[in-house]
Parts: C-alpha cells; structure tokens; sequence
C-alpha cells in the first residue's frame, strides 16, 4: 500500500485502504494489541487522502476511533494537533458534543482530571453514546482522583439514569451496570489484599460485558 497505493484509482484505493484498515480491526478484536498502531497509520492515510469524507464531512465516529487509538499509543501532542485540524470537518449539529468529548477524554490520557470535570459536568450530551462513555470517563476519573464522596455519587446517578432510560435494551445497559458494580467493589478492596484481589480478578474475568475493562484490569493491578 505505500508503495503502491496512489497508482489505484481512487475509488479502487479507497476499497483497499479500507479493507487494510478493517483487518486490523478484527486483528484488535481478537486481543492483537500490536494491531493498533497499523490500525492508527491507515487511518491517518484515510484522512489525509480524504477517504473518510463524505460530502466534505468527517464522520464523529470516526474522529472518535482516531483519537482513541492515537491515546492508548501515547500520542497526546498529535491528537491536540488532530482535534484543532479536523474539528471544523465535523458535522454542525453534532461538532460541540464531539470536540468537547474527544478533549475531555485527552485530558483524561493526561492525568488532567480537574480539566475532564470541568468539560464534562458542563455538558449534557444529547446522543447516548457520548452520554454513556462520559459519565463512564467522570467515573472512572473520581476514582482516579480518589474522591471517594463525588464518585458514590456518580455511581448512584448514573445507575439511576441506566434504569431510567427503559429504551435501552439490557445489552446495553449492562456493561455500564458492571463497570459500576466492579468499581465500587475496588473502593472496598485494601491494597496488597491477595485473597479479595484475586477474587474480583477471578469474577471480572467470568464476566463478558464490562465497559471499559482495560481501565478496570490496570485498576485491579494497581491494588496488587
């Protein structure tokens, strides 16, 4: 493809570009983490050749995809660089929401989690999906701040919203409803406690749905 790639007919390079890029997808999936820097480098070349425009639009979820892979490779320059370049390309409707996220989540990459309250409490996010991983990211933030108080909180607001919103179907609600329940079982955990450590591990392990599980994995081994 970097050889070859611009000899295609653009529509022709598109389809192979993008076919690159879903393989590695699956690749990800499938627990290839080494994946997801080929995974970040095609996806650059998509927008730099501007494959993933549509009618002059960049797709939120896409914009998402690409900031998130470039934070969990450590690219926090380049995705302050990326959200100020590309932030204009998103749709109208939808751009607040999406920029307002995507630099919360870079400040949560950051460690800068006064900066991930502020953006986050100061928006109510219209469509579910940045709504659910918002109030996961302020979660997983009060827990990471230690603020054991705001994070019970957050807990029992956002386990209210989640059985509130009867429209959500149980597979979505429930891997929000396990992140809430393991997390809390965490506050209660005292550091160096083999026996309770390894029972939790043991119980998120059985369990399939779990939102955001490589936080909780990193949070269960930081107790060890």
């Amino acid at each position: 493809l970097e050889k070859f790639g611009d000899s295609f007919p653009r529509n022709e390079a598109e389809f192979i570009y993008q076919a690159a890029l879903n393989y590695c997808v699956k690749k990800l999936n499938q627990g290839s983490r080494q994946f997801l820097e080929e995974y970040f480098n095609v996806s650059v070349i998509l927008i730099e050749k501007e494959f993933l425009m549509a009618d002059g639009e960049l797709s939120p979820w896409h914009f998402r995809n690409i900031v998130g892979a470039a934070l969990r490779l450590g690219k926090y320059e380049w995705t302050e660089s990326f959200i100020q370049k590309y932030k204009k390309y998103l749709p109208e409707s939808m751009r607040e929401n999406a920029v307002s996220f995507n630099q919360a989540l870079l400040y949560f990459y950051q460690k800068k989690y006064n900066e991930v309250i502020r953006l986050l409490q100061t928006v109510e996010y219209e469509d579910i999906s940045y709504s659910l991983n918002s109030k996961s990211m302020l979660l997983q933030t009060y827990y990471d701040m230690d603020e054991i108080e705001p994070l019970y909180s957050m807990m029992d607001s956002f386990r209210t919203y989640l059985n509130r919103h009867k429209d959500f179907s149980s597979a979505k609600r429930k891997p929000y409803l396990n992140l809430i329940k393991f997390t809390k079982q965490l506050t209660k955990i005292t550091p160096g406690d083999k026996k309770a450590i390894q029972a939790i591990k043991d119980e998120v392990e059985q369990v399939k749905d779990i939102s955001s599980i490589v936080w909780l994995r990193e949070k269960i081994a930081e107790l060890e």
